[in-house]
């Protein structure tokens, strides 16, 4: 300390400090504006329109102390001798779709097109079970044996209905060659063929009572045909009375008329017959018919309902076969040996497991998104499989929104064929959403920031950079959409502009 004027004495800056000292007000500067850019992106938006008093205040302020005015753009000088030691990528701006990744938390459910709640179609005792819980079944396994009444019944009615629709079969095929033969024998007579050749010819022939009748019509006929023509030639000759012959005549003319009047009363006899036949027939396969489809909607498999027979069967005709009506796994079991079960209880519930639903809930910022989702393919991660993803495809997204969450539901279909995805876990979901239109985009290190300013360094030429404010949109991991400020084309800076920025802050505070 100088003793006369009592001061510090001074000594001049080394040269060589200068640099060092210029590095550590860079870096305090780059904070300071991190720091302020921070403090302004978490103020409220309402705060930042000032009061009309606080404007006049601020007028006032302002009045008092000038803000110092933007003189134009920034330009920052890097000779290109420097761009490699200093890490810079210059890149050309481009166009494109933008990609952003979609993350909802979602859930594991079953796939409710592949589960089957399984109820008994009859009341009944339970005879015997033979699945358990968890036990994995193909279509058509039997599940239950059951002891019903009702089906017992059903299948001896069954068993009757055959029997009667046999008798019915047997019984029309033997009229049916009843009128075969006798319409045989109804050509025969219309010919007038001797008697004695139709009895040699229908003798072995069942025609039932129609050939006696036909036969002891003809034979009359023939017998009076007879008396008249031997009654002709001594009529002729005056040894017999015309008186005779008149009524021998009159005899042949009654039995002719009467052996026709035979032939058409059997004809409609034979017609009737076999409509009778025929409808017998019928009736009794619609009565199989009726028995057989009662006991195929109770759950009857056709080879059960073909081999009904209760001589051999006894009391097991009564039982009741409760089959899997889809490959899965018993998920849940309400039935115990000797159990009286009712249509009104489930006693199984199968699913297929090899399929899962992955159900999520949209919230209403991404709602725009619904219409483009149909379809997508989605990516599912669960903490149980942290290396692993699966993957899903969107089927369904609800038009109805829950009032209470405003929430819109989404569901997911994904294969499941080793069963590592539970239904009832909580999975992270993850799916792609692009824009329609082509964007100007950037990656994300191209963006820098100072004083609450979104800006990139744009290549102007040689070794000039200027600093161009932009308004950014939309962002993800890698890239971030440019609304205003850039143009397709321009070459921005994408790596390396930290030096940039330095240097810029550098010639700022050399201004100041």
């Amino acid at each position: 300390m100088n003793q006369t004027t009592g001061q510090l004495p001074t000594q001049p800056v080394n040269a060589s400090h200068k640099p060092v000292l210029f590095l550590v007000l860079a870096i305090i500067a780059i904070v300071a504006g991190v720091g302020i850019f921070q403090f302004r992106s978490h103020k409220p938006a309402t705060d930042s329109a000032p009061a009309p008093e606080e404007s006049q205040q601020a007028g006032t302020a302002s009045e008092q102390a000038p803000q110092k005015e933007n003189s134009g753009p920034v330009t920052i000088t890097l000779p290109e001798s420097k761009w490699k030691v200093s890490g810079l990528q210059i890149e050309p701006v481009a166009t494109g779709r933008f990609e952003e990744t979609i993350r909802l938390t979602g859930k594991v459910s079953l796939n409710e097109d592949k589960v089957a709640h399984i109820y008994p179609m009859v009341e009944g005792s339970v005879d015997k079970v033979d699945v358990g819980l968890g036990q994995v079944v193909k279509a058509n396994d039997l599940l239950v044996v059951v002891h019903s009444r009702e089906i017992g019944q059903a299948k001896l009615d069954l068993y009757q209905a055959r029997l009667q629709q046999e008798m019915a079969v047997v019984k029309d095929k033997i009229q049916q060659e009843i009128a075969t033969n006798t319409r045989q024998l109804l050509a025969a007579l219309r010919k007038r063929e001797s008697i004695n050749e139709i009895e040699e010819r229908f003798r072995s022939r069942s025609m039932g009572d129609y050939r006696e009748r036909l036969l002891m019509a003809y034979a009359g006929y023939l017998k009076s045909d007879a008396d008249v023509e031997r009654l002709e030639e001594p009529t002729k000759s005056g040894a017999v009375a015309f008186k005779q012959l008149h009524a021998a005549k009159s005899s042949r003319n009654a039995d002719l008329a009467a052996f026709q009047a035979r032939i058409e009363q059997i004809e409609y006899e034979l017609k009737t017959s076999l409509l009778l036949s025929s409808q017998s027939v019928k009736e009794a396969s619609t009565r199989v018919a009726v028995a057989a489809t009662s006991l195929r909607i109770l759950g009857c498999d056709e080879k059960e309902i073909q081999t009904i027979n209760p001589e051999q069967q006894g009391a097991a005709i009564s039982h009741y076969f409760v089959r899997a009506p889809i490959n899965g796994t018993i998920i849940s079991k309400d039935v115990t040996l000797k159990e009286q079960i009712r249509p009104q209880s489930q006693i199984f519930s199968i699913a297929d497991l090899s399929t899962v639903w992955i159900t999520a809930d949209i919230y209403e910022k991404n709602l725009p998104l619904l219409a483009s989702l149909s379809g997508k393919p989605v990516r599912v991660f669960n903490e149980a499989w942290p290396d692993r993803s699966f993957r899903a495809r969107i089927f369904y997204t609800g038009e109805i929104m829950d009032e209470k969450t405003r929430t819109v539901a989404m569901r997911a279909i994904a294969d499941n064929p080793d069963h590592l995805l539970k239904p009832g876990m909580f999975v992270n979901i993850e799916f792609e959403s692009g824009s329609e239109q082509e964007l100007v985009i950037v990656p994300r290190s191209a963006l820098q920031e100072h004083e609450g300013q979104d800006f990139v360094f744009v290549h102007t030429g040689d070794g000039e950079f200027e600093k161009r404010l932009i308004k950014p949109g939309k962002q993800n991991e890698t890239t971030a959409v440019i609304l205003e400020g850039l143009k397709p084309g321009e070459r921005v800076v994408l790596q390396g502009g930290f030096i940039l920025k330095s240097k810029m802050l550098e010639d700022l505070m050399g201004e100041e």
